[in-house]
């Protein structure tokens, strides 16, 4: 007789029980993508502190995310981008996502509208996507979205970080919520 038997959790085909549901931050992440022509040439990642998922009657988003964890694929741009005239990590340390409007369809289609707050700029952002996954622990959501350039261009910081901030920012987010 095997004592380590698991037993079976079933997928849900509706939509996911309400609730409210926290980060689980090793199984997140976050992609902001710089791209030319299609093609990312520049990625990051960034990591989650903590955060949250309701659903039900008044459904909401929440994330805390933690601007000194960002990782790059251009060597030494991260701290370029999080040093004194990027994200300046040591004086703001969080970037903040909170939803302001958040939709779930019944074939588990996700459309949340929110405000990304960074240093003191506060930016609209729509994300589209689904819930990936849902059982009666978790819930897996992915969402993708574009964070436009802003209307006035960097006038201080290290010249990468300026080139950077020119282009739209595309978001590729998935993250499991557990109860």
């Amino acid at each position: 007789m095997d004592a380590t038997v698991e037993l079976p959790v079933e997928r849900f085909e509706k939509l996911p029980l309400p609730g409210r549901y926290q980060v689980d931050p090793g199984r997140f992440v976050l992609e902001p993508a710089v791209r030319v022509l299609r093609w990312p040439v520049l990625r990051g990642r960034l990591a989650c502190t903590g955060g949250h998922l309701v659903l039900g009657e008044r459904p909401e988003l929440s994330l805390e995310l933690d601007a000194r964890s960002l990782r790059t694929n251009v060597f030494g741009l991260a701290r370029t981008l999080t040093s004194e005239g990027g994200l300046c990590a040591a004086e703001h340390p969080a970037l903040r996502f909170r939803s302001t409007d958040l939709s779930v369809t019944e074939d588990w289609q996700v459309e949340v509208i929110g405000k990304l707050e960074v240093l003191d700029v506060v930016r609209e952002i729509r994300l589209r996507g689904r819930l990936a996954y849902v059982d009666e622990l978790a819930v897996v959501l992915w969402v993708t979205g574009v964070l436009p350039p802003p209307r006035r261009s960097l006038e201080t910081g290290y010249w990468a970080a300026q080139v950077i901030a020119e282009r739209p920012i595309h978001l590729e987010l998935a993250a499991e919520f557990v109860q």
